[in-house]
C-alpha cells in the first residue's frame, strides 16, 4: 500500500523579491552603473555646464540660464538615480542599491554646491534655487524664454542647423567671423536674406547676420568681434548660431517674444 503527500508543492518563487540576485550579476550591473553615473555626472560639470559658462563669455543673463540649467540636470540625474536604486532594492540587489546610494550622494553634494554658489550670487534671493530662484527667474526673464516648437518645426529647423554648421565650422577654421563673410558664405549655400516693408511685414527669406552685439564691461561697453546668426525656419522655428573667435555654436530654438530667432540681451 503507498500513501501519497498531501502537502503541497512549493511553487519556485517568480517574482523579483522572491530570492536574492546572484552577487556576480548584481557586481555586474552595480559597478558599471555607478561608474556610469559618476562620468556623466563629471562630464556634463566639465563638457556641458563649464562650456556653456565659457560660450557666455560674461553674459550674466546666459550664465545665469546655464546655472538654472545645471541644477534642474542635476536634480533629473538625482530622480532617475533613486529610481533604480528603488528597483534593485526590490530585486534584492544590494550592491547595485549601494552603487546607486553613492551616485546619489555625489549628486547630491554637487547639486548642494550649485544651490550654495547660485544663493551667493543672489543674496535676494529666499529658498531653495530649485524653487524660488527658478519661479522668480522664469517670471523675470519670460521675455528671453523661446516659445516651443511643433515636432514637424523641430525637424525642419534641424535640418537647416545641419546646413549651417558646416559653414561656420569653415569659417572659424579659417578665422573669418566678420559679419559680412558669415553672410556672404550663407548666401552662396542657398539661404536667402530676411526682408521687411516699411510697416514691418515679412517679405520673404529667413536669414539675418549681424554683429554680437555690445556688453558692458568693468566702465565701458564693447562689440565682440563675431557674428549672430539667426534662420527664421517657421514662425514657430528658428536656428540660432554665432562664430566667434573662441568657438562657435548652433542650435534650434522657438522664437522670443521681443527678439525673434534672437535672444533678447539681459537687463530688460
Amino acid at each position: 500500500m503507498t500513501t501519497s503527500s498531501t502537502e503541497p508543492r512549493r511553487r519556485r518563487g517568480r517574482r523579483p523579491w522572491s530570492r536574492r540576485t546572484p552577487r556576480a550579476a548584481d557586481l555586474a550591473i552595480g559597478i558599471p552603473l555607478l561608474l556610469l553615473g559618476a562620468g556623466l555626472l563629471v562630464l556634463d560639470a566639465m563638457f556641458g555646464h563649464g562650456l556653456e559658462i565659457w560660450a557666455a563669455q560674461g553674459d550674466l543673463g546666459r550664465i545665469e540660464t546655464a546655472d538654472l540649467a545645471y541644477m534642474a540636470r542635476l536634480q533629473n540625474f538625482l530622480v532617475v538615480v533613486l529610481v533604480v536604486a528603488v528597483l534593485a532594492l526590490v530585486s534584492r540587489a544590494p550592491w547595485t542599491v549601494l552603487s546607486q546610494v553613492l551616485a546619489a550622494i555625489l549628486a547630491g553634494v554637487m547639486l548642494t554646491a550649485a544651490q550654495h554658489s547660485w544663493d551667493r550670487s543672489h543674496p535676494a534671493s529666499t529658498g531653495s534655487a530649485s524653487e524660488g530662484a527658478v519661479s522668480r527667474y522664469r517670471e523675470n526673464n519670460a521675455f528671453r524664454i523661446p516659445g516651443e516648437m511643433s515636432p514637424a518645426s523641430a525637424q525642419d529647423a534641424r535640418r537647416d542647423a545641419d546646413r549651417v554648421e558646416p559653414v561656420l565650422k569653415r569659417l572659424w577654421e579659417s578665422g573669418t567671423w566678420d559679419p559680412r563673410s558669415v553672410r556672404a558664405a550663407l548666401l552662396e549655400v542657398g539661404f536667402q536674406e530676411e526682408r521687411f516693408g516699411p510697416k514691418g511685414e515679412r517679405l520673404g527669406g529667413t536669414l539675418t547676420v549681424r554683429n554680437m552685439g555690445s556688453r558692458f564691461e568693468t566702465d565701458h561697453y564693447v562689440t565682440p568681434e563675431g557674428a549672430l546668426v539667426g534662420v527664421r525656419v517657421h514662425d514657430d522655428a528658428c536656428v540660432t548660431a554665432f562664430v566667434q573667435k573662441a568657438n562657435y555654436v548652433v542650435k534650434t530654438n522657438g522664437p522670443y517674444i521681443e527678439g525673434g530667432c534672437f535672444e533678447p540681451p539681459a537687463g530688460h
